[in-house]
């Protein structure tokens, strides 16, 4: 069942985005431009963590964040077990190491437990948790 879904990571913006107003605003009334490297580093992950896309084709799952200029890919014959899951608070956004699992969100806390054959675990962040493990579910998966 090919699946495609995009969400947007609206905090992560405006967070990044106020952040380096307010940086431009020091670095204008200070006149010191070493702090302006702060602010090209705010811009830049508002717009790599602006949004999460995940799609789900023939054999595959792939994702990427913002404008895609890294994707991950899957093979979904790799995933052994399906859960959908609610992340803490403190596990963060955008590509975290948390204790026991790899975590790739960009808003909420609901996400895909992906346990994989490899027993490594990945959860993603999504906003469409049932959409995303009803595609991903196949004959030989639980979910």
């Amino acid at each position: 069942m090919p699946y495609r879904h995009t969400q947007r990571g609206t905090w992560i913006i405006l967070l990044c985005l106020l952040l380096a107003a307010l940086n431009a605003a020091i670095v204008w009334r200070s006149g010191q431009w070493p702090p302006a490297v702060a602010l090209v580093v705010l811009i830049a992950v508002a717009i790599v963590f602006s949004s999460l896309t995940i799609a789900v084709s023939e054999g595959e799952l792939r994702w990427h964040f913002g404008p895609g200029f890294w994707t991950y890919r899957l093979a979904l014959d790799d995933i052994e077990k399906i859960a959908i899951v609610r992340n803490q608070w403190w596990n963060g956004f955008g590509i975290r190491m948390a204790a026991g699992f790899r975590l790739y969100n960009v808003s909420g806390l609901d996400a895909v437990e992906l346990r994989l054959k490899s027993k490594e675990i990945r959860r993603i962040g999504t906003d469409d948790p049932q959409g995303l493990a009803a595609a991903l579910k196949s004959p030989g998966q639980k979910l």
